[in-house]
């Protein structure tokens, strides 16, 4: 590659602002959970990849999970280009662990070694009124018999470890923003709110149960659940929806949590 060429790439990845202090250069990092094994990691970079294509902004996608590819060297990559300012987009449906501690530490860490920079964190995706409206949407595809007795469950990661529970708080809020005409159960994969815990009593209660899995996209973790509620004895007809997917709405949740971002 040329250096002009090289140029021009790098460009790609900034916004950059002119002020009387001169050029500010702002690149936008979206936040992937990922895996440090397997290849979790390629299909979640081509998933973005494919649901953002037709974007006019640019970005470079970080792993929390990444020996090459995480968030400190991503950053330090970008600041090496010139950036001094960064819009952060977690790629995380509610305030895990990670959204909680391990970002916002990498950010206080590159800030303690790079003074000049600025950084602000989105809120997490779920916390946008557009997910709800997600939600709505795969619970009305779904073909129901006259007359049933229905209930939707909604299933997001949840946290294993109990020390992190506001993902649970938020889920719990989160479904009782969810329009529909019948009773929404908030479920996690993991934790206090495992649907493994009470889904077969649960089932007990309905004709149809409405599995929504608020996932980003139908890979392991939907695999996982799908797996578990094979296993267990249910008294419902079960539908599972499909995750969240290449939905439109998630291009413009992640659009709009880059635009609030101030820096």
């Amino acid at each position: 590659m040329t250096s002009r060429a090289l140029f021009f790439n790098i460009l790609q990845l900034l916004i950059i602002n002119f002020t009387k202090d001169g050029m500010i250069m702002i690149g936008n990092i979206l936040v992937a959970h990922g895996m440090r094994k397997g290849d979790q990691n390629k299909a979640l970079e081509e998933f973005i990849t494919t649901l953002l294509k037709d974007e006019q902004y640019h970005y470079e996608l970080a792993f929390l999970e990444s020996d090459t590819q995480n968030l400190e060297i991503t950053m330090e990559s970008m600041i090496q280009q010139g950036v001094t300012r960064f819009r952060i987009v977690p790629l995380l449906i509610f305030s895990t662990m990670h959204y909680i501690s391990d970002i916002p530490q990498t950010l206080k860490e590159m800030n303690g070694k790079y003074p000049h920079i600025v950084s602000e964190m989105s809120e997490p995706l779920g916390t946008h009124p557009y997910m709800a409206e997600l939600v709505e949407k795969r619970i009305a595809d779904v073909q129901l018999k006259e007359g049933s007795k229905v209930a939707t469950v909604v299933i997001a990661h949840g946290n294993g470890s109990g020390r992190f529970t506001k993902a649970h708080d938020e889920l719990k809020a989160f479904v009782k923003s969810i329009h529909t005409d019948h009773l929404i159960h908030a479920r996690a994969l993991y934790g206090v709110l495992s649907f493994r815990n009470d889904l077969d009593e649960i089932s007990n209660n309905y004709d149809e149960l409405i599995i929504v899995p608020l996932f980003l996209f139908d890979g392991r973790l939907v695999n996982k659940v799908k797996t578990f509620i094979d296993q267990m004895t249910l008294f419902s007809d079960i539908h599972i929806t499909p995750s969240i997917n290449f939905d439109h709405i998630l291009k413009l949740i992640i659009r709009e949590k880059l635009e609030e971002l101030c820096v």
